[in-house]
């Protein structure tokens, strides 16, 4: 175990959460590798401290609760797969993030350096829009990412980099540094890029409330003419990409528009918007005869399926295990108890975050920044897509969670040492 207490160790685990983010959309399953690596990490670490050295690991408060919210949302898993007598692999997604929790120890004992976020998130983002640009225009795929990663996740997480990296580019400016800073907005719009490009819409339904938010959160560290810069950058450079027809952003956005007005005449299910509307209405309907426990993983499916054959939703809904909206998934297959745990693992981490929004310290602030618009973003992405019935949503969620929780906490701590 030496070798844990070396810089060289500390290092790697750096690096590897540098990769985390730079591997998401370029490689297939590349959101895998770098977690599994530091999870196996973690819990060798966990035996070690406590079976060897005999130490005993003291969460601090605000660690007990992101880690309380973790186990009450994977508990009602385990109680929704008890009661419906369901499969095991209903257990597989969620249960990983329960093998996570022991990185809060690694990551105290082995600090990471926010520099490394500083450089690898712009990094990240100039990755995902070359990515991008490859898959639209050279392997004319009609969807970037796809292949490699369900394309309306990649979007997202796409669109999560390029927001991380505004935060990282406002931060350079208040330090004064304009190349840092140039690279950070770059990776900003290249982020952005590739969203656009994926054309998963849903990613794009919280941008200028995220946006926003990053803005208002520096109001007092920028002028008036930052702001207009930045509003008139983002507004050319998406204007710009709006207008390039292989993005197919006026036509995503007409055919979103037709398909909800078609929806509103005839009640036509066959469309990607209509079939959403529909799972909408299956999950409302199934949590009103099942409120409190839901129907279960396999119940929904059976359910939704009756539900065609009763002429409530059309047969393309029907196909779907999932209704393509977080909110309304848990609520129909876990019922009040599932949505109140899928609201307690943002709304915990996120009271956290918010609290160093304010801080005086522009590292913990643009911490706090990045903390919020990471949760404020999947709550959006979770409006019109099943993000955590994904693989790759359930990592891409909740491990920065603890990448950005365990950076504030050594920061105030060694902040705090040097007051």
């Amino acid at each position: 175990m030496k070798i844990m207490t070396t810089k060289t160790f500390v290092i790697l685990i750096n690096l590897l959460v540098s990769a985390f983010f730079m591997l998401q959309v370029c490689i297939k399953g590349g959101y895998n590798y770098s977690p599994v690596l530091l999870m196996v990490f973690g819990l060798g670490y966990l035996l070690y401290f406590r079976l060897i050295k005999k130490a005993s690991w003291r969460l601090s408060s605000d660690e007990r609760w992101l880690a309380f919210s973790y186990v009450v949302y994977f508990a009602v898993f385990v109680l929704s797969f008890w009661l419906h007598e369901g499969r095991l692999k209903e257990l597989d997604n969620p249960s990983r993030i329960i093998f996570m929790l022991p990185l809060l120890l690694l990551f105290s004992r082995f600090p990471l350096s926010p520099k490394g976020l500083w450089y690898a998130m712009p990094a990240a983002g100039i990755v995902a829009g070359i990515c991008a640009l490859f898959d639209v225009f050279y392997r004319q795929q009609p969807m970037a990412f796809a292949g490699r990663i369900m394309h309306i996740q990649g979007g997202d997480i796409s669109m999560s980099i390029g927001m991380f990296s505004l935060a990282i580019g406002i931060y350079f400016f208040i330090r004064k540094r304009p190349m840092l800073m140039i690279f950070a907005l770059v990776g900003a719009l290249c982020g952005v890029m590739g969203s656009i490009l994926s054309t998963a819409r849903g990613g794009w339904i919280g941008l200028p409330v995220i946006i926003g938010f990053i803005l208002w959160a520096y109001r007092q560290s920028l002028s008036k003419t930052f702001f207009i810069s930045i509003f008139t950058l983002m507004a050319l450079a998406l204007t710009t990409m709006a207008l390039i027809p292989q993005t197919r952003v006026t036509d995503r956005l007409e055919q979103a528009r037709h398909e909800i007005q078609v929806y509103m005449e005839r009640q036509d299910g066959s469309t990607s918007v209509g079939a959403r509307f529909d799972m909408w209405k299956s999950a409302l309907l199934m949590a009103r005869e099942k409120p409190l426990l839901g129907w279960g993983e396999e119940g929904v499916s059976f359910e939704r399926k009756a539900q065609h054959e009763r002429g409530l939703i059309g047969k393309y809904a029907a196909q779907f295990n999932h209704a393509h909206n977080q909110y309304l998934d848990d609520l129909s297959k876990r019922g009040i108890l599932g949505l109140l745990t899928l609201m307690a693992i943002f709304l915990i981490p996120l009271r956290f975050f918010l609290r160093y929004v304010g801080a005086s310290s522009a590292e913990l602030k643009t911490l706090g920044v990045m903390g919020s618009v990471h949760v404020l973003s999947v709550m959006f992405y979770c409006i019109s897509q099943g993000f955590f019935t994904h693989n790759s949503g359930n990592i891409f969620y909740f491990f920065p969670l603890l990448i950005f929780y365990t950076l504030i906490l050594n920061l105030s701590a060694a902040n705090q040492r040097t007051d």
